[in-house]
């Protein structure tokens, strides 16, 4: 018992020793919580792009990391350093990631909720479509059922109570009769 006792204290000194318990030291220029938020958020949301969004995204020169990096005008190295520095602070780091999760969760309802009045617009246009489509239907219906009347009708017997003559319509100028040499014929 005694010497499981001693195996267990040397291999926890063991890890004791090997590990750096110096804390890092704030960077000069250290982001602001804020900042780090913001840089996270983007490169969350850049890096969730689906493969063929990143195809299009590096075949137009746009790197997810060099992207978000200039639009902060910030290096890869004072991020690096930021990200040591809040990581051995457990409880800063945590209400980091805690806003970043939050704010993406915010966006994906917002856009879920656009999705969802999208998909409502479109279906209340197809069913309007419908309607019209449907409506269209019947009237050929009308149309079909109007050739009973077809049979009585004078001009499909041939007997027309006036015959009326084609009229030609007349030019808007007034100096288009003078100048013109073609006949005008009217009735």
């Amino acid at each position: 018992m005694f010497k499981r006792f001693i195996i267990y204290i040397g291999a926890f000194l063991l890890m004791v020793s090997c590990y750096n318990f110096n804390k890092p030291e704030k960077p000069n220029n250290l982001l602001s919580k804020k900042d780090m938020i913001n840089i996270i958020m983007d490169l969350k949301l850049l890096a969730s792009a689906n493969g063929s969004n990143q195809i299009l995204l590096k075949n137009k020169g746009i790197y997810s990391e060099a992207y978000v990096y200039e639009k902060y005008k910030i290096d890869s190295l004072t991020f690096a350093l930021s990200n040591d520095y809040y990581a051995y602070y457990v409880e800063d780091y945590d209400e980091i990631y805690n806003k970043v999760k939050d704010s993406l969760d915010g966006l994906k309802k917002f856009y879920d909720d656009v999705l969802l009045k999208e998909a409502a617009e479109i279906k209340k246009e197809d069913s309007l479509n419908n309607i019209k489509f449907k409506d269209s239907l019947d009237l050929i219906k009308k149309k079909d059922s109007l050739k009973m009347f077809k049979l009585k009708d004078t001009i499909l017997g041939g007997k027309l109570k006036k015959k009326v003559a084609p009229k030609l319509i007349e030019p808007a100028s007034t100096n288009f009769k003078k100048n013109s040499k073609i006949k005008i014929q009217s009735n």
